[in-house]
C-alpha cells in the first residue's frame, strides 16, 4: 500500500481504521465468572462481579420513568464528565425494584418485564411479561483460551495494559439484527462485522466505511441497545458464531441504553426519546434541490437557473458548494465570499430570490492556515484545535489526505462556538436560506480538545457538535421549527438536526442499491429528511444507460431530493427521455408534500421516520423482515424501485391486506409476490387499500404562494372515517373523510 510521505502507518491506521476482532487468540481476557456482591444506592442497583483473574468489576442498573433502562459496566471507577452523559440529563430515574434470591437477582421493570442476573455462572437476561427470554448474555461453551467460552458474556480484552470492555448477547436461531446507523452493507446485520469510527470514505460507499455509523442495534425479538459513547466501538453480529452478538468499546466503561417493547416501532421511539427528535422541517426542504460540486461563477449558476425555468422543471433550492469561498485551496471554509466570481453577496442572493428560488451554501468546520483575516483571528484567540503541546492540530479529508495546511475550529470551546455560529448567522441574515454541512468527520489523533477530550476519543462526537451548532444557528435566525442543516456526517442524536444525505457515491446501480440499504438502516435512528446524490456523485464510467432515470425515480420520492455530482447532474443534460422521466417524478414529489407533512408531524411527536423499511410497518411478517429493496413512505405508500440496468420487470412482495397500484389502480392481494412490468418511465408505487393520499393539485406551485393551492384527496378503496392533519406554511390543516366524502367541505380540499 502506498502511503503519502507526510503520513505514518500509525496515523493511517487511525484514520483508515480496520475492524479489530473482539476475540483473538493473541489477546488476554478478564472474563466475568460470578456475582460477588450487591447493594442499592439512590435509585440504582449495583453488583460486583469476579473475573477469572480474581479481579473485580461493577455494573449498575437504573430505570428511567419512561421505561428505558441504563446499564453501566466499569472496573476502576465510574467515569465522570463524559460527553454523552448529556443524553442522561433529561432522564428521571425511578426507584429500582428488585428481589435478591440465593441464585439470582430479579429486577422488576415498569413494563412488567424483568432483568434476571444469575450469580454463578454470571449471566444477564431480559425476560418478557410471559416469562419468555427476549435476550441474554452468551454462555456458549467453546475454547480454552476464553475460559471455556466461545464468546464470553462479559469482560475486558487486554492488550499492552489497555483494557477494552465487551459484552456478548446470545442470538436465537431466527433472530434478526438491524441498525448501526448509516452503513453501506446488508440491511439485516447478521453476519456483519463493523467498526463505528466515522470517516470520509472518499466516494466508496459500498462497505463498512461510513460518515454516520451509530452504535445502535435492534432485534426482531423487540429489544435493542445503544452504546452511549463517543469512543470507537466494535461489533460482531453473528460472528465468530452465528448465535452471538458481541460489542466492545475503547472507552473503559460500557454505558448501555437498553430498549424493550412490543415492536420495532417501540424501540425507535425509545431511541429518539433518549437522543432527541425533530421540532419541524421547513417546507422547502421537501422541494427539489439542485447543485453540482462546482458552479464556478455567477454566470454558471444563473445559466442553470434559467435552464430550469426554460425546461419548466420545478427546482426549489440551488446550492453553492466550495466555489462561493474566496482564496480556498484546501478542504476548508473561511466564510469569505468570492465576490470576484459572484459579485456582491446580497445582490446575488436577492436576484436568486427574485427568480423564485432559495439558496443553500456549503460549509465545513475546517480552517485554512494562511494569512486570511479569519485564520489570523482564530489563531490569535486560540479557537482552533490544538495538540497537547499547544501546536496546531491538523485534519484529514478522506483516507490518505492529511492536511498540514488546515486545522479545525474547536467546538468544545464556548467562545469559539459563539464566534463560529455568528459567521453562519451572518450568511443567513444576508439572505442564505439553508446550510449544507460537509466534512466534520476528522479530529487529529494527537489533538486535545478545549474540554480535555483526546482526539482519538472525540472524533465521533465532533460531528455531533458541528451539526448541533449549525442547526442552532439556523434556528436562531429562522425559528425553532424551521432550523435545517443538510449534513453528511452524523452520530448519536444527529437525527434531530433534520437533514441528512448519504454522502458521496459512485454513479452505478451497485451503489444506488447501497444508498438504499444505508437509508433503511439510518431510518431506524429516526432520521426524517434523508436522501442521496441523485445520479451519483462520482462518475466511474459504469455505462449503465438506465441509471439516471431509475435513480431519479427513487431519489425523487425520498423525503429529501437533490441532484448533485462532480459534473453536471441537471436533468436537461441527459436527453429528452430522461428529462421527461425526471420532470414527472419531480412533479409527483412536490404534489405529495401534504402526505410527507402528515408523517413529519408523527416524527415530531414519536420520533418515527418517513422512509421506512417494511419490517417497521409489518414486524410480524417474516418475509418483510428481510426485504431490503422495497420501502415504505409513512404507513400507506410502498415503493419498489428498479435497482438494475435494463430491467423492466421485477418481483414485488406485498404484505398483508390489499394493495392498489398508485397510477392504474390495479389491486394486488397481500402476503404474495408478483412479477410486475416496469417500463423505464414507470415508478412502482403501491397504496395500502382504504387509504387517503393528499396531494397538491398543481405540481408547479411556488412555496411562497402555496396557501392558494388546492389539495386533492386520492382515495384508494373505502375510507369509513379518517382525519388527516398536517401543517404547511405555518397553517394547520385538518380534513375529515367519512364514507369517501369530505365532512364539512371547504374550498381547500376536494376528492379526486
Amino acid at each position: 500500500m502506498s502511503i503519502r510521505d507526510n503520513i505514518t502507518k500509525k496515523q493511517y491506521a487511525y484514520n483508515c481504521v480496520e475492524h479489530e476482532r473482539i476475540f483473538s487468540i493473541e489477546s488476554n481476557y478478564a472474563i466475568a465468572l460470578r456475582l460477588s456482591d450487591v447493594w442499592e444506592e439512590g435509585n440504582k442497583l449495583y453488583v460486583e462481579v469476579t473475573f477469572n483473574n480474581f479481579q473485580k468489576a461493577y455494573l449498575s442498573f437504573a430505570e428511567y420513568e419512561n421505561g428505558i433502562v441504563n446499564i453501566r459496566y466499569w472496573q476502576k471507577q465510574i467515569p465522570v464528565n463524559r460527553y454523552y452523559d448529556k443524553n442522561h440529563e433529561n432522564m428521571v430515574t425511578t426507584k429500582i425494584k428488585y428481589k435478591n434470591d440465593k441464585n439470582e437477582i430479579v429486577i422488576s421493570l415498569k413494563n412488567g418485564e424483568n432483568i434476571i442476573i444469575t450469580k454463578n455462572k454470571f449471566q444477564l437476561a431480559l425476560v418478557d411479561v410471559n416469562g419468555e427470554i427476549k435476550t441474554k448474555t452468551s454462555l456458549r461453551p467453546g475454547w480454552d483460551h476464553l475460559e471455556g467460552y466461545c464468546t464470553p458474556p462479559l469482560g475486558f480484552k487486554i492488550d499492552d495494559n489497555i483494557q477494552k470492555p465487551f459484552m456478548t448477547m446470545q442470538l436465537a436461531s431466527e433472530e434478526l439484527i438491524y441498525g448501526l446507523g448509516e452503513k453501506f452493507n446488508n440491511f439485516v446485520k447478521n453476519g456483519v462485522q463493523s467498526t463505528i469510527f466515522n470517516v470520509d470514505n472518499e466516494a466508496v460507499s459500498n462497505g463498512d466505511y461510513a460518515y454516520s455509523g451509530v452504535p445502535l442495534v435492534y432485534s426482531s425479538r423487540n429489544w435493542g441497545l445503544l452504546l452511549n459513547t463517543a469512543h470507537k466501538t466494535e461489533w460482531e453480529i453473528g460472528s465468530p458464531t452465528t448465535e452471538s452478538l458481541s460489542f466492545m468499546s475503547t472507552e473503559e466503561c460500557l454505558d448501555i441504553i437498553l430498549f424493550s417493547g412490543d415492536s420495532l416501532k417501540d424501540l425507535v421511539k425509545q431511541y429518539t426519546l433518549f437522543t432527541g427528535r425533530i421540532t419541524g422541517v421547513p417546507d422547502e426542504a421537501y422541494g427539489l434541490w439542485l447543485n453540482r460540486l462546482y458552479y464556478h461563477n455567477k454566470k454558471e449558476l444563473f445559466t442553470e437557473i434559467e435552464n430550469s425555468i426554460k425546461n419548466e422543471y420545478p427546482i426549489d433550492v440551488f446550492t453553492l458548494d466550495p466555489k462561493w469561498i474566496k482564496n480556498r485551496y484546501t478542504k476548508s471554509c473561511n466564510f469569505e465570499f468570492n465576490d470576484d466570481q459572484f459579485g456582491d453577496l446580497e445582490t446575488m442572493l436577492s436576484e436568486v430570490h427574485e427568480k423564485g428560488f432559495k439558496m443553500c451554501f456549503w460549509i465545513n468546520p475546517y480552517l485554512q492556515i494562511d494569512n486570511s483575516e479569519m485564520w489570523n483571528e482564530v489563531y490569535e484567540k486560540g479557537y482552533h484545535v490544538k495538540k497537547a503541546d499547544g501546536s496546531i492540530a491538523h485534519i484529514w479529508s478522506g483516507f490518505g489526505n492529511y492536511q498540514e495546511t488546515a486545522s479545525a475550529i474547536d467546538l468544545t470551546n464556548p467562545d469559539a462556538v459563539v464566534y463560529w455560529k455568528n459567521k453562519i448567522k451572518d450568511l443567513m441574515y444576508k439572505g442564505v436560506d439553508f446550510i449544507k454541512t460537509d466534512y466534520g468527520d476528522s479530529v487529529d489523533e494527537d489533538a486535545v480538545m478545549f474540554n480535555g477530550e483526546k482526539g482519538t476519543n472525540f472524533k465521533n462526537a465532533y460531528a455531533e457538535l458541528y451539526l448541533r451548532y449549525v442547526y442552532e444557528a439556523t434556528q436562531e435566525v429562522k425559528g425553532i421549527d424551521k432550523g435545517f442543516c443538510l449534513s453528511r456526517p452524523g452520530y448519536i442524536g444527529t437525527q434531530k438536526y433534520v437533514g441528512k444525505w448519504a454522502g458521496d457515491s459512485a454513479s452505478s446501480f451497485n451503489e444506488l442499491k447501497m444508498q438504499l440499504l444505508s437509508g433503511l438502516s439510518n431510518s431506524l435512528c429516526g432520521t426524517v429528511m434523508w436522501g442521496t446524490d441523485i445520479g451519483g456523485f462520482l462518475d466511474i464510467n459504469a455505462n449503465e444507460e438506465d441509471l439516471y432515470a431509475r435513480w431519479s425515480q427513487f431519489g425523487l420520492l425520498t423525503p429529501f431530493s437533490r441532484y448533485h455530482g462532480v459534473g453536471a447532474r441537471e436533468p436537461w443534460y441527459f436527453g429528452e427521455k430522461d428529462l421527461n422521466i425526471s420532470r414527472e417524478a419531480a412533479k409527483l414529489k412536490r404534489q405529495l408534500l401534504p402526505y410527507y407533512k402528515i408523517y413529519e408531524k408523527e416524527a415530531i411527536e414519536s420520533g418515527l421516520p418517513i422512509i421506512r423499511p417494511l419490517v417497521l410497518e409489518f414486524p410480524n411478517d417474516t418475509i418483510a423482515a428481510k426485504i431490503d429493496d422495497q420501502f415504505m413512505l409513512g404507513e400507506n405508500i410502498m415503493v419498489a424501485p428498479i435497482l438494475s440496468n435494463k430491467k423492466y420487470e421485477r418481483q414485488v412482495y406485498f404484505p398483508e391486506g390489499n394493495w392498489i397500484d398508485f397510477s392504474d389502480k390495479k389491486i394486488y392481494e397481500g402476503n404474495k409476490k408478483y412479477n410486475i412490468d416496469c417500463p423505464i418511465e414507470k415508478i412502482l408505487i403501491f397504496v395500502k387499500e382504504n387509504s387517503i393520499i393528499p396531494m397538491i393539485k398543481n405540481p408547479m406551485y411556488k412555496f411562497n404562494n402555496i396557501d392558494n393551492e388546492k389539495i386533492k384527496l386520492r382515495i384508494y378503496g373505502n375510507v369509513l372515517n379518517e382525519t388527516l392533519k398536517f401543517r404547511i406554511n405555518d397553517k394547520d390543516y385538518s380534513v375529515e373523510v367519512r364514507d369517501n366524502k369530505i365532512v364539512n367541505e371547504n374550498e381547500k380540499f376536494e376528492v379526486e
